[in-house]
């Protein structure tokens, strides 16, 4: 199970949870925190099923020939900062990702 997927209720991501209220209450009230941190959550899980269903795609047609092989010579991370900048769009209510705009 990845980051995206982890259950973030579960106690052992309570004291992370409120480390992070208490950096984002200098600026914003405790509640407003609590609750943009679950919709952040919320936003992973969407991001990482999409991911994962784009992946299962790639791969169907892959194994039913009509894909292209996948280069030797990628960047050792190239899905970790994909998986990134989505997190970051989503956190921040960028544009791109159903935002503000």
């Amino acid at each position: 199970m990845g980051m995206s997927n982890a259950d973030r209720g579960a106690p052992l991501w309570k004291e992370k949870r409120d480390t992070w209220v208490s950096v984002c209450d200098d600026c914003h009230s405790p509640r407003f925190a609590r609750e943009n941190l679950q919709a952040m959550d919320e936003a992973c899980k969407d991001a990482g099923l999409k991911y994962t269903e784009t992946f299962k795609v790639a791969e169907n047609l892959q194994l039913d020939g009509m894909g292209e092989p996948m280069p030797n010579d990628l960047h050792p991370h190239w899905a970790g900062e994909h998986v990134w900048s989505l997190k970051i769009g989503a956190y921040h209510d960028g544009p791109g990702y159903g935002g503000a705009q």
